[in-house]
């Protein structure tokens, strides 16, 4: 697979800005190009995090009072199932707790 091709752009941005993105660079050992792409992918990232964690509690909020009953009932059976894993046992001691319980 190959990379996608970079598209060169112009922007204006604070003198004391671009100053920190040198630093970055500089301190990183990466070009300014580089630096801004990984602040802007980062602040991109946090922006579609913030927008999940919004979406995810307007969705909760929206619930009615059966469908939250509803979500407790599931997270209740699921957390009773949970607790019965035995995740961090070797294989051969699941085995003899099986053959054990027979």
């Amino acid at each position: 697979m190959t990379a996608a091709r970079k598209v060169k752009i112009s922007v204006s941005i604070d003198p004391s800005l671009l100053g920190a993105v040198d630093r970055y660079a500089a301190r990183v050992g990466v070009t300014r190009s580089a630096a801004m792409e990984r602040w802007l992918s980062q602040s991109s990232r946090q922006e579609n995090l913030n927008r999940l964690e919004e979406e995810t509690a307007a969705y909760y909020e929206a619930l009615t009072e059966a469908e939250r009953a509803d979500d407790g009932a599931w997270a209740s059976a699921a957390s009773s199932k949970a607790r019965k894993l035995r995740i961090d046992e070797k294989p051969d001691q699941k085995s003899d707790n099986v053959r054990r319980k027979k």
